[in-house]
């Protein structure tokens, strides 16, 4: 399409505008004052507002802050029958239940667990303050009353008096016991430590009875080797004479002969009591480390048994500490806090009676009104130029 033929179209547009421009305004007028007429015709719509954060209480048992009770639970107390229905009675509203429900918003503020928004939607300011004001005071009598029956300040500062002394018992007790391990295992570290003394002294008696019997036996073997060897000697001179022995040389020889015989039984019995003796010695010895090594693994899992016990006394310990000194703490905000402000809920914005209602938006209404009359209007003027053309 050329630069001429667009100028010429919007000559049409133009012209096309011109030519139906009493019935634009028309509808551009109609609908003005049809939106200025229903706005002013359309009963007003005030809206009240108010948010309430939700106390706590303290749960005796645990100690630990609790919600009086959740958000959802006080939405639906406060769009409860019962509650409206009192409403209705008490402030003399004409409305049924069905229709105040739909009238009254109650929900929880997203990602919080402890603030609920009430909406309150009436034709009179006034009225809807009314309600808003009822809901919220029955909210906060219900709170308190569900917070006296769990809590009171001095019943839980006698509580909490009762806790930290049984805290404090209990800290004692671990003390004590503490002593008692370190004394029980003490004698018994101490016991060992007197066998093993005995043990290293058997053990030193052992090797000197054994050394001194072995060597009292290494100190006799030389000697009876040496009187063998000249005995020996002395019969090998008899045996080389060649003449005949006489009988005084003959019986000699016998007696050297059976003496030979003797020592010789002698030096074996010797060395066999040396080699008994050395057994025997290394046999006691092996026994006594057995003992001994007996003794160390026996002291070692006193050590580990004791070491254990005393951990677990001390993590204790810590652990209790650890929670009478929050529950102290706790104790002392306590004190420092008034009975009536205490866990208890409270209107974070309090409901306002509005200046200006929220329905109907005059201004905007008659602006809306004014762009679809526009609108409308521009297309019911195309429409019949296209309706005549066709002609």
């Amino acid at each position: 399409m050329t630069l001429q033929e667009q100028e010429l179209s919007l000559k049409d547009y133009v012209a096309v505008i011109g030519r139906r421009k009493k019935i634009i305004l028309l509808v551009f007028v109609i609908a003005i004052i049809g939106s200025a007429v229903l706005s002013f015709v359309l009963p007003p719509v005030y809206q009240v507002e108010s948010t309430i954060k939700i106390g706590q209480i303290v749960d005796l048992s645990t100690f630990e802050k609790t919600p009086i009770e959740s958000a959802l639970a006080t939405s639906q107390f406060l769009q409860g029958s019962e509650v409206l229905g009192d409403a209705i009675r008490d402030l003399k509203l004409p409305f049924t239940l069905k229709e105040l429900r739909k009238r009254i918003s109650a929900e929880p503020v997203r990602q919080e667990e402890d603030l609920v928004e009430i909406r309150i939607e009436m034709s009179r300011p006034h009225q809807a303050l009314n309600i808003a004001d009822y809901l919220v005071n029955r909210l906060k009598e219900r709170h308190q009353q569900t917070k006296q029956l769990h809590e009171n300040k001095s019943e839980i500062l006698a509580r909490y008096d009762e806790h930290i002394a049984a805290l404090t018992e209990q800290l004692k007790g671990i003390e004590q016991a503490e002593s008692g391990i370190v004394a029980t295992y003490g004698e018994q570290v101490e016991e060992i430590n007197r066998q093993q003394s005995i043990i290293e002294a058997n053990r030193q008696e052992i090797v000197a009875e054994y050394d001194e019997r072995i060597r009292g036996i290494n100190e006799q073997l030389p000697e009876i080797r040496g009187d063998i060897a000249e005995v020996k000697e002395d019969l090998k001179k008899m045996m080389e004479v060649s003449q005949p022995l006489s009988e005084a040389d003959a019986r000699l020889l016998v007696g050297y002969m059976g003496d030979v015989k003797g020592k010789e039984e002698r030096y074996d019995s010797l060395l066999k009591q040396r080699r008994d003796a050395q057994t025997r010695k290394a046999e006691l010895l092996a026994t006594n480390q057995a003992q001994y090594n007996s003794l160390k693994d026996a002291l070692r899992a006193v050590q580990m048994k004791k070491t254990e016990l005393l951990r677990n006394e001390e993590e204790q310990y810590d652990t209790l500490m650890k929670e009478k000194r929050e529950a102290e703490l706790e104790k002392t905000r306590l004190q420092s806090l008034e009975t009536a402000k205490m866990y208890t809920s409270e209107v974070i914005v309090p409901p306002k009676e509005p200046e200006e209602p929220i329905r109907p938006n005059r201004p905007l209404n008659i602006v809306v009104a004014a762009v679809i009359g526009l609108v409308v209007g521009l297309g019911l003027a195309f429409s019949l130029e296209s309706l005549e053309k066709a002609q």
